[in-house]
């Protein structure tokens, strides 16, 4: 089977949640013997070693920059009477669209995967002009996702998120309606497409890689090496849901955890943190900040406990995900947990106000213990073997 895989953004490095999922898996479709075709937009000219490692799992290539010339600001601004913001940025045209038509034509693929919903445009001109289906995979209700973050965005980015959320419901819909099948990443999700009307969703969690080396050490499992910090958060630092809950955190949470136990230190690490994160983490005592770390692994280790603040979302929180398999006690928000199945909820600590997410911090702080999870029940909801049932599934149909 032969598949153009149209990705909303880079999908490696995987650097964070979006990415992750989306690398892990075209890693996983390879492995099964699905021949890829990769077009995915970005910012920076992948590093030679980053083309290589994805030339391992794909067979062409066709990279699309994103443009910020004043010809390419002005057809933004003139598409923003149709589009939503993050779909003006990735629409292709003209003599452009016309090459990538030919490229996708000589590949000649029997589908086309639509990894995130704003490449969406694209992936429905390739399929008009090559009828061919398109299956979409879900990362949020991204309509009821974007309303949430207009709701917590702050400043100058509030006008933003507006764009972001103009057009953004009936593109939305008819892109589900279009396709052969549509997957989500949560089944919470997929009950509300199918409350309104849809019968070609199904259900496609995140995978998780149990093949690696994970999290924690075995210095640190046998208490040889203790972690620098109390407590520990990972994640994008610029998107406005993890940075109002990153501020609720920093500026609620923190001092009711320090009027228990005062000398707790905290690591804030992520990409690309925006200047009140930044200035948050300058100006409170014990609290450090890690910009873009290289290894998850180092930062999970480094802390005691691990937390997850964020209030609005949608989906699935693959931070949550990642956390999961490093043993490591967690803290999160219900937000944090929306849409992972009930038998891996067990393993969180749930707390809704600063009042209970701190006085949880102080009780596994205070009476330690490592999570003792079951591998077979995380191997059973997010191991490979779904992505040969999405195979079977597509053949099936196609």
């Amino acid at each position: 089977m032969k598949m153009t895989l149209v990705c909303h953004d880079i999908p490696y490095p995987a650097i964070h949640g979006g990415r992750i999922d989306m690398w892990r898996r075209i890693k996983a479709f390879s492995k099964i013997g699905v021949e890829l075709q990769l077009i995915c937009w970005f910012n920076q000219v992948p590093h030679y070693q980053e083309l290589a490692e994805i030339k391992k799992y794909v067979t062409s290539m066709y990279f699309i920059p994103f443009k910020y010339s004043l010809q390419a600001k002005t057809c933004r601004l003139f598409n923003l009477f149709r589009y939503p913001l993050e779909v003006t940025s990735r629409l292709v045209r003209g003599q452009e669209l016309h090459h990538l038509v030919s490229e996708v034509n000589i590949f000649k693929p029997h589908i086309i995967w639509l990894d995130g919903i704003h490449g969406g445009d694209v992936a429905s001109k390739l399929s008009h002009h090559l009828d061919i289906p398109i299956v979409t995979r879900c990362h949020n209700i991204e309509h009821l996702y974007y309303r949430r973050l207009f709701t917590s965005a702050i400043g100058t980015s509030k006008i933003k998120r507006y764009l972001s959320v103009s057009h953004l419901e009936n593109y939305e819909k008819s892109l589900l309606t279009n396709s052969l099948l549509f997957y989500d990443i949560s089944p919470d999700d997929l009950k509300f497409w199918k409350s309104q009307g849809f019968r070609n969703g199904r259900y496609l969690p995140p995978l998780i890689e149990f093949n690696k080396p994970h999290h924690i050490d075995e210095n640190y499992q046998n208490n040889k090496v203790y972690p620098q910090y109390d407590i520990v958060f990972l994640g994008n630092l610029y998107s406005n849901n993890n940075v109002a809950g990153i501020i609720w955190f920093l500026t609620k949470i923190l001092p009711e955890v320090r009027s228990k136990l005062s000398n707790i230190r905290v690591l804030i690490a992520g990409s690309k943190p925006i200047n009140k994160i930044i200035q948050l983490c300058e100006d409170i005592d014990g609290v450090y900040l890690s910009i873009n770390p290289p290894s998850s692994t180092e930062i999970y280790n480094s802390g005691r406990i691990l937390i997850n603040p964020v209030l609005t979302g949608s989906g699935v929180s693959i931070k949550s995900l990642e956390m999961l398999m490093t043993g490591k006690p967690i803290v999160s928000t219900p937000q944090g947990i929306a849409g992972l199945p009930l038998s891996t909820r067990q393993y969180f600590t749930i707390a809704s106000d600063t009042q209970d997410f701190a006085a949880a911090i102080v009780h596994l702080l205070s009476n330690y213990r490592k999570i003792h999870i079951e591998k077979k029940l995380l191997e059973s909801i997010f191991g490979t073997q779904v992505i040969q049932e999405v195979v079977s599934d597509i053949k099936s149909l196609i």
